[in-house]
């Protein structure tokens, strides 16, 4: 089978980061209210996700500090409602892997899936992690971006680390026993519930670049919660990286893992969602995704393997398959855990992908490589998708075409 030859290019996003994240935390802690809300001798939980959000340690370490500063007790709270196997071993080891430790952080680092009802949403039960609960204030710390499984005014933020992270296993599965259309809705009317019963006293917003860079952390006063982060939504989806062509006929992604995204792969960057009753977007129109492996962030975790239609022997080797499960038993879209079409290696995977493409000239084949789906900033394209981005003054070319080249294995060489 003839390959197409490859172009490495370069996606020149603004770039946007903070030149120190963790002395930008201390500016913006200081500006807040805090020493107002916070006296001597009081706890104070902080909530710890499971996302590997850039900086996070740094920031969590300035909001530890601030909390001593002022006489309080920190305490950071592991706040990833299912993910972690669903047990605190499985958070404690996560969060270790994000540089999240009571060493690193000066502060201890509460694993627990001990969780109480604390009421009722349209949705069912509301439930909140018995340890917060024991926190004279709460402190919430989270990315806010656009959610890879649904759309609204509310979505990955502040309100869902409440409603779902804070909620444990079993706020995560009465959360996602809503219908998906209303999950928006549930993350308002859940953390309306669990905001009679937790004194959260301020929200840190963390926004990032199209490089997975921090650039902007923004206060959130208890009473601006709903209204500032429906804001900030919507500033983050402006900065959203996605792939420089919408129409191929294959994509190769090196690595999936909840490292990159809550779905292993972002669904808003590969265009499938794979829920039940949802319809699929409209764009990018990708007819075949092979994913190669399961990045070692991720810790056997290959949720979202699903959403590919080729995988390899390798990643299906290193599945933690408990894990996947929970999380797709959970959220209730199982699809997403279903193993693709597997093969011997890449280069069996690779021809698989474009033979079943039918028709496609092999050697003009629309294909487009990169990492993940997260870092986008560079990435390899076939000579027929160049064609249509070599006008853009966002692209820069890194390199001449090339073949597509295996090791003596039969896996891709790394670019």
């Amino acid at each position: 089978m003839d390959f197409p030859k490859l172009i490495k290019i370069s996606l020149m996003f603004p770039k946007l980061g903070l030149s120190d994240a963790g002395l930008e935390t201390g500016i913006v802690l200081r500006s807040s209210s805090l020493s107002r809300n916070i006296k001597p001798g009081m706890k104070v939980g902080i909530t710890a996700g499971s996302r590997g959000i850039r900086n996070i340690s740094k920031i969590l370490r300035e909001v530890v500090g601030y909390v001593k500063y002022l006489g309080g007790i920190p305490v950071l709270l592991a706040a990833m409602g299912s993910h972690g196997g669903g047990s605190p071993a499985g958070q404690r080891k996560l969060l270790e892997s994000l540089g999240i430790t009571e060493k690193n952080m000066g502060a201890p680092v509460v694993c627990s899936v001990d969780c109480v009802e604390i009421g009722r949403a349209f949705y069912g039960r509301v439930f909140m992690n018995s340890k917060a609960l024991e926190c004279d204030a709460v402190i919430l710390v989270n990315r806010i971006k656009p959610h890879t499984s649904f759309h609204g005014e509310y979505e990955s933020g502040l309100l869902k680390m409440l409603v779902v992270g804070l909620g444990g296993p079993s706020g995560a599965a009465s959360f996602h026993r809503c219908p998906t259309a209303s999950l928006s809705r549930a993350v308002a009317e859940g953390a309306a519930v669990a905001l009679r019963h937790v004194r959260v006293i301020l929200g840190l917003a963390v926004l990032e670049d199209a490089y997975d860079d921090t650039r902007m952390l923004v206060p959130v006063f208890p009473e601006q919660l709903f209204e500032l982060e429906r804001r900030l939504l919507e500033e983050s989806r402006k900065h959203l990286p996605g792939l420089p062509s919408g129409d191929l006929d294959l994509l190769i992604v090196d690595e999936i893992g909840k490292n990159f995204s809550g779905t292993g792969m972002d669904t808003n960057v590969i265009g499938r969602l794979r829920i039940q009753g949802v319809p699929e977007p409209e764009s990018p129109r990708i007819k075949r995704i092979l994913v190669l492996d399961v990045a070692p962030g991720a810790h056997g975790n290959a949720y979202g393997i699903g959403l590919a239609d080729f995988t390899t022997t390798r990643l299906v080797e290193k599945m933690d398959r408990g894990a996947i499960y929970l999380n797709a038993v959970t959220s209730t879209f199982v699809q997403r855990a279903m193993i693709p079409l597997t093969c011997q290696n890449d280069m069996e995977a690779v021809k698989s992908a474009l033979k079943s493409l039918g028709t496609v000239d092999t050697r003009d084949a629309r294909i487009i490589r990169i990492h993940n789906t997260l870092h986008l900033n560079e990435m390899l394209v076939s000579e027929s998708v160049f064609r249509d981005l070599s006008h853009l003054p966002s692209i820069q070319i890194m390199g001449p075409p090339e073949e597509i080249s295996f090791d003596r294995s039969g896996n891709l060489l790394p670019f």
